[in-house]
């Protein structure tokens, strides 16, 4: 009677591998899903929430239930107490300083990284080591008094100015401009030279058209960063005319109790701004990173 042939070690792995080939990619994609539950439930909550009457914000958030995703005797209420209480002008007051510091913060700053990028001179290492690349290690808030010291001598306190020029020159966006523009083929910036042309020519007529990716990643990044401010505008500008859309949002949350659903409502006001600009320009973004060596 013939013995059944027993499967050899290699035919063992060679059967084994695309079981593993198969289950890696199954695998990343029950994270992948797993994440964008994690994320996406408590925004259809807080989405569901700002427009339920704030006695009913919790009904059936604990314990958690299907319920809690859709509103309960739907309502404007929040976003009419929101509107009512000047919400508009917070958002028209943050929507001017973002679109300002995009503007004059992006050229102070491209003008920043075009001379560390493109240019030789004493001291520019130590120059952007001290300059730039420290001060992602220095926390915002550990510089706000001596900030707010020098703003106040300048007679800044409740104006424009104030919230504006202490944002503009952000360190990172110069760090992006100066790796992005110093990748650019010394070859181009020769031959406008030659024939004529003046270093700020080459940057605006020769460098910034072919740098669109980190124009876009800059300006995304400053933007929010501008529209995501807190404690600056809260310690500047204070007054009812000054206010800014997170420092709106904050008074919701009093002394005695907190509007959770006006609370909620001007959240994802907050929030829907910067994800209705990440979402189309996020391929540019992308390739700003990764051209400058951020990986």
């Amino acid at each position: 009677m013939s013995k059944r042939a027993r499967p050899t070690s290699s035919a063992v792995a060679m059967n084994s591998k695309p079981l593993r080939s198969r289950a890696q990619p199954i695998a990343v994609y029950a994270l992948l899903i797993l994440g964008v539950v994690i994320v996406i439930v408590p925004l259809m909550w807080a989405g569901a929430a700002s427009f339920t009457p704030n006695h009913k914000v919790f009904e059936y958030a604990y314990p958690f239930s299907w319920r809690a995703l859709f509103p309960v005797d739907f309502t404007l209420e929040a976003y009419d107490n929101l509107f009512d209480r000047g919400f508009g002008r917070a958002v028209s007051n943050t929507f001017f300083l973002a679109i300002a510091t995009v503007i004059i913060g992006g050229a102070v700053n491209a003008l920043a990284g075009f001379a560390f990028g493109r240019f030789e001179f004493r001291g520019k290492n130590a120059l952007f080591l001290t300059i730039v690349m420290l001060t992602f290690m220095v926390p915002v808030d550990l510089t706000a008094i001596p900030r707010y010291i020098l703003v106040n001598s300048f007679g800044w306190i409740n104006t424009w100015q104030g919230l504006l020029v202490p944002g503009l020159a952000n360190s990172l966006v110069i760090f992006l401009f100066r790796q992005f523009f110093a990748e650019i083929p010394q070859e181009l910036i020769d031959a406008a030279r030659v024939d004529g042309a003046t270093w700020l020519r080459v940057l605006v007529s020769i460098i910034l058209p072919i740098s669109k990716p980190v124009l876009v990643a800059a300006a995304l990044l400053m933007f929010i960063s501008q529209w995501n401010a807190f404690f600056w505008p809260l310690l500047i500008a204070p007054t009812k005319e000054m206010r800014v859309v997170q420092v709106e949002i904050s008074l919701a949350i009093g002394q005695y109790g907190t509007v959770w659903n006006e609370l909620l409502a001007g959240s994802m006001i907050a929030a829907i701004v910067p994800i209705l600009l990440v979402i189309p320009f996020q391929r540019y973004y992308v390739q700003a990173i990764t051209g400058t060596g951020l990986e």
